[in-house]
């Protein structure tokens, strides 16, 4: 298999997961043959270079839309990170044109097209055709994956302003089997029992 098309100026890839390139070569085959599927020829220059991967730049945030890229998928034992894997699995739920290549933050998948090297936001809520009555079509957010890896920026950090309003707003759930256990904690500490209401005075104030 020669493959004649190079990822130029990319954002720099790390490898995650370091195979021989003829083994790489023989897998990729072998996934095209079980799947009846020939992949973009961008994507698997992108296995054959770099395998399970991902960018030092990792956020995208564009159109309205904002997501991190855990990884890109390749050749794998590990079912999280393998291409067969994620395919078998979601294969189904998405539309016939398109199929997964990277995990996304939240359960979601970054797809791409079997035809081209256009790449799209699958969102698990909204966009899983395994759901009845859902046939949305997954956002599209670049042309290629150069595009898209180029866009890519460095995980935004929270404001000291936005930590502290979700201190503010977080409560910790109090039931009556957690008070329960936290009593019968306190008990062999041989501390007295506190009421319900003084739990949640205590870890809610």
């Amino acid at each position: 298999m020669e493959l004649c098309l190079k990822i130029n100026n990319m954002t720099k890839l790390l490898t995650l997961v370091e195979l021989d390139k003829e083994v790489l070569i023989g897998k990729i085959k072998d996934f095209e043959l079980r799947y009846d599927l020939e992949l973009p020829i961008s994507f698997k220059q992108l296995i054959l270079d770099y395998n399970v991967c991902k960018p030092v730049k990792t956020f995208y945030k564009k159109n309205n839309l904002e997501f991190n890229l855990n990884y890109f998928f390749g050749i794998s034992e590990d079912k999280y990170q393998s291409l067969s894997e994620n395919y078998e699995t979601y294969v189904n739920r998405m539309p016939d044109e398109i199929f997964p290549v990277g995990s996304i933050d939240g359960g979601d998948l970054l797809c791409m097209n079997k035809k081209s090297d256009e790449l799209y936001y699958w969102f698990h809520e909204t966009d899983d055709w395994g759901l009845e009555g859902v046939d949305k079509w997954p956002k599209k957010v670049a042309e290629s994956i150069e595009e898209y890896t180029n866009q890519l920026i460095l995980p935004e950090l929270p404001s000291q302003q936005e930590i502290e309003i979700a201190k503010k707003n977080s409560r910790v759930k109090i039931t009556p089997i957690s008070v329960k256990i936290k009593n019968e904690q306190r008990e062999k500490q041989g501390l007295p029992p506190l009421s319900f209401e003084e739990w949640q005075e205590l870890l809610n104030g």
